[in-house]
């Protein structure tokens, strides 16, 4: 058995749930320490990996470098493809925009 970093408890084999981009993508084998770190070894990581490439947000999480643009008097921000498809966004589809700080602002769908 390993121990954990964070804590240096001992470390269990258990199957725990994996998700990303809120899509739970099942139960995978994991070591899984008392104080909650949860390691997946390379082999369990492959399976996450092919079940959420099935699923269809396999890289879509990741930052994407865009650009403002102009649209009449007003700016845009292109969005990639593969956000469009996850959020299946559709031209003309009403969002609301709200700025979090000076450098982020959020896009809620509706």
């Amino acid at each position: 058995m390993a121990e954990g970093d964070v804590c240096g408890k001992q470390m269990t084999k258990k199957k725990q749930e994996y998700a990303l981009l809120g899509q739970i993508l099942g139960k995978f084998g994991a070591m899984v320490c008392p104080c909650g770190q949860v390691v997946f070894d390379g082999t369990e990581f492959e399976k996450i990996e092919a079940v959420a490439k099935k699923k269809g947000v396999w890289g879509v999480g990741r930052a994407s470098r865009t650009s403002i643009g102009t649209s009449g008097n007003a700016l845009d921000v292109r969005l990639p493809k593969s956000v469009v498809d996850f959020l299946e966004l559709k031209k003309g589809q009403e969002v609301l925009i709200e700025p979090l700080d000076k450098k982020r602002f959020q896009v809620i769908v509706s």
